[in-house]
């Protein structure tokens, strides 16, 4: 992170209230960084954003799962009755019980499923966790392929060690470091020119905050010779005091175009 350069700026009022550092990368068709300010090539942990990965080498090692159930699968759920459903009917698909999740026990994410759910007298359950769609499909994997469920959380079970080979294919690199992620699940370090190689699109803001984000974007496509009504409308959002305009958020002095 110490390479990190400001890629959105918050004016208010005339001042700079705040600033978002972080880091862009755009990679050609090939893999080759097009283009890129700030530091991508240190390892990092994608944390979710590599699930829709992990979703893919699950498939190429025999997971079966399409539509609703593989948008589970591939990201982070709210833990709402249709989410819960569809994890169980995963889990059932293979003659499974929600005791074979070994993702920690949570409450839904999202509100109104959260207040409904301990309304009905129930506690934090290892279903309701936003990553148990992920962990399903896991197990399915196992069962599809004769693995033992018990310990697929292991960083050397074939399960992790499928993923790990499709995140290196697809990134171009070697995982550089097997960390535990949140949810239990190896966490797997690439850089973010892998992780856009990966995708073919940039991502992350580092901050955690997602108001720069369609500034970033526009910044970037403008630097890559795009532009559009569209694009211009998306590169400086107001900052309001009250309900006046009082500022704005702007590209960073990395992502200034030169007119």
């Amino acid at each position: 992170m110490d390479k990190s350069v400001v890629v959105a700026e918050v004016i208010r009022n005339g001042y700079p209230e705040s600033h978002h550092t972080g880091s862009v990368v755009v990679t050609a068709p090939d893999g080759t960084v097009e283009w890129s300010v700030g530091e991508v090539a240190r390892p990092m942990f994608p944390r979710s954003v590599n699930k829709p990965m992990q979703a893919l080498g699950m498939l190429r090692a025999g997971l079966r799962l399409d539509g609703e159930l593989l948008a589970l699968a591939a990201g982070s759920h709210a833990g709402e009755p249709i989410h819960v459903a569809g994890v169980r009917r995963m889990l059932a698909s293979v003659g499974l019980p929600e005791k074979a999740l070994r993702n920690p026990r949570a409450y839904p994410y999202d509100g109104k499923a959260r207040n409904d759910w301990v309304r009905e007298g129930n506690r934090r359950a290892r279903v309701t966790m936003t990553c148990s769609g992920k962990h399903a499909a896991m197990l399915m994997t196992c069962v599809a392929n004769g693995w033992p469920t018990v310990g697929y959380l292991d960083p050397d079970h074939p399960v992790q060690l499928a993923i790990r080979e499709t995140v290196e294919e697809y990134a171009g690199e070697r995982v550089a470091s097997v960390a535990v992620d949140g949810c239990g699940a190896p966490l797997l370090a690439i850089s973010l020119a892998g992780l856009s190689r990966a995708f073919g699109r940039l991502a992350k803001i580092n901050d955690g905050a997602a108001r720069a984000r369609p500034v970033v974007l526009a910044a970037t496509l403008q630097r890559l010779g795009l532009d559009g009504p569209e694009i211009r409308n998306q590169r400086e959002r107001p900052i309001r005091g009250g309900r006046r305009p009082v500022g704005v958020i702007r590209p960073g002095p990395a992502l200034a175009v030169v007119d």
